[in-house]
């Protein structure tokens, strides 16, 4: 039988959780092998459920108020990990207060670290302005519900704020613009119209 995983909490984190405010946290983990958002984004809440309560618990919290909303979700390229950026929420707090923390990209980070059978949860003061930075380009460009989903491989399109994903089976997706390919990228515009024009001066 497994050994029971050990909680590291740092200072400035148990001081976190004992605020009536919400708390900033982002996870690596090893990606699922789906890079569909409807696949990740189950796979990340349960994860992030799991592995949260179970680090409030050794904090000696009380989980009656227990929530965790997803704010963002990326797939690396290079390397098999997803980045999860979520918010927890361990006291009483309104709907509203709620949705106000979680829209703002400028909360403090706090990293959750896995090393062997331990978890160490830390406040990162680097990540502040890269997660910052990431959540407001993606608040840009993506008006849909969160949390957003980013796949640096297979990149998603944005058509009106609607966030267009590649499809898992390979069939073409309905609000894909005309003239878009996932491997190739656009197929037809102002470029190809050029070389296409010099090919058939070639030809003359």
């Amino acid at each position: 039988m497994p050994r029971d995983r050990e909680y590291h909490i740092d200072d400035e984190t148990r001081a976190a959780l004992q605020t009536k405010v919400g708390v900033r946290f982002l996870r690596t983990k090893l990606k699922a092998e789906s890079r569909h958002s409807s696949d990740v984004i189950p796979w990340a809440q349960n994860l992030s459920k799991k592995v949260t309560k179970a680090m409030a618990e050794a904090a000696g919290h009380q989980l009656t108020h227990f929530a965790v909303h997803l704010n963002a979700i990326k797939l690396l390229s290079r390397r098999p990990y997803a980045l999860i950026c979520y918010d927890l929420f361990l006291h009483e707090s309104d709907k509203d207060s709620r949705s106000q923390f979680s829209q703002n990209p400028n909360q403090p980070i706090h990293e959750i670290i896995k090393r062997a059978n331990s978890y160490h949860i830390i406040r990162s003061k680097r990540l502040d302005d890269m997660v910052a930075s990431e959540y407001k380009r993606l608040q840009e460009c993506d008006n849909g519900p969160r949390p957003y989903f980013k796949d640096t491989l297979y990149p998603p399109l944005y058509v009106d704020g609607r966030r267009v994903e590649r499809p898992k089976d390979g069939t073409r997706n309905p609000d894909e613009p005309e003239g878009w390919d996932w491997e190739r990228g656009w197929v037809f515009g102002p470029e190809e119209d050029e070389l296409k024009e010099d090919g058939d001066e070639g030809e003359e």
